[in-house]
């Protein structure tokens, strides 16, 4: 049978309660015979090979030390630089002894049992939810942190600087001498604030030198016809992602086209591979560890009298983004 705090007490010749109090570090303030008789409590402890209740402990606190990531498509958590989200969440998440839990919201609505039924203590997503969702979320007064995503004003989200992340792309080729320049979207994105953010960095930085902001949102054989097309067609290519450039990369390979020579490419998120390319993508890089970290902070904040008030706005954070170049572009053609 595994040791109890009782055990615990009675070789250590104190009550249950200070067992307790000890184990789940609440000894702050005490004198140094009771820092001694604790340091004493903790050795007994593992000499008997004490292993904490967490239900029971859950169930003292009022806390389950649960908080679920929402999410209606696995494709929304495990695509893209959300895994390195999800790593620094999960990282901070656990010095706060706390965990992750998925919770996917689908039509068969364990999600209420799991929000509405005190499984979670709070809860993050990547996407923007449904009304019934939000709701649910508010009638059990659960705290909720967007990550990458700024669709509910009235939760706190961290977000990329997409905007200025794509100017800077916009302007490094400007710079190289480009004149004819264009943004891709995959069709299979789903819709999301960055679109229209990384079109607005784009499109100002574009303007200001009176440049035409090209802007596809297509499959990637409409886009490979528009780049090997003769005639006036764009010398440098800023993807939504480094996806996009991948497969826009190796079409042009297919093709007899040379990167950067023939066409100078940008990528964003900065994916491990993409220094490895060939050439190395230039590409808009961010911290996605960052973005987990601070998600998880604003959560465990919220649950500890160190929390929001509900008088002040709605926290916002902006992660930074850096231009990373690379061997992927160039002067355009001298023909071009």
């Amino acid at each position: 049978m595994p040791a109890t705090i009782y055990d615990i007490a009675r070789q250590a010749g104190v009550s249950s309660s200070t067992v307790a109090r000890v184990l789940r570090g609440d000894t702050k303030g005490d004198r140094k015979d009771s820092a001694e008789r604790a340091a004493r409590i903790r050795q007994i402890a593992d000499s008997l090979g004490y292993r904490p209740n967490l239900r029971a402990r859950a169930f003292s606190e009022q806390r389950t030390k649960g908080v679920g990531l929402l999410y209606t498509d696995d494709a929304w958590v495990f695509e893209g630089v959300n895994d390195k989200v999800l790593q620094g969440l999960v990282r901070e998440l656990r010095k706060h002894d706390h965990h992750l839990l998925l919770v996917p919201v689908d039509e068969g609505g364990d999600w209420e049992e799991l929000l509405l039924g005190g499984h979670v203590d709070g809860c993050v997503t990547f996407q923007p939810l449904s009304e019934p969702v939000r709701n649910g979320i508010r009638q059990a007064a659960l705290p909720c942190v967007l990550l990458g995503d700024n669709s509910d004003c009235d939760l706190p989200h961290i977000v990329v600087d997409d905007v200025a992340g794509s100017y800077s792309a916009a302007r490094h080729l400007i710079a190289l001498g480009h004149r004819r320049i264009g943004l891709y979207v995959h069709n299979t994105v789903k819709p999301h604030c960055s679109i229209q953010e990384r079109f607005q960095g784009f499109e100002t930085a574009m303007t200001e030198e009176g440049l035409e902001p090209n802007f596809w949102h297509c499959s990637e054989d409409e886009m490979i016809s528009v780049l090997t097309r003769g005639g006036a067609r764009p010398t440098g290519l800023i993807c939504y992602s480094d996806l996009e450039s991948t497969l826009i990369g190796h079409a042009m390979w297919q093709y007899g086209l040379k990167i950067p020579t023939d066409l100078s490419l940008i990528g964003f998120n900065d994916k491990f591979a993409t220094k490895y390319m060939t050439p190395p993508l230039t590409t808009v890089g961010f911290d996605a560890n960052q973005i987990g970290t601070l998600g998880a902070e604003l959560i465990i904040r919220s649950l500890t009298s160190d929390g929001l008030s509900e008088d002040q706005p709605p926290t916002s954070i902006q992660v930074k983004t850096q231009l990373i170049v690379r061997g992927s572009t160039a002067a355009p053609p001298k023909n071009a």
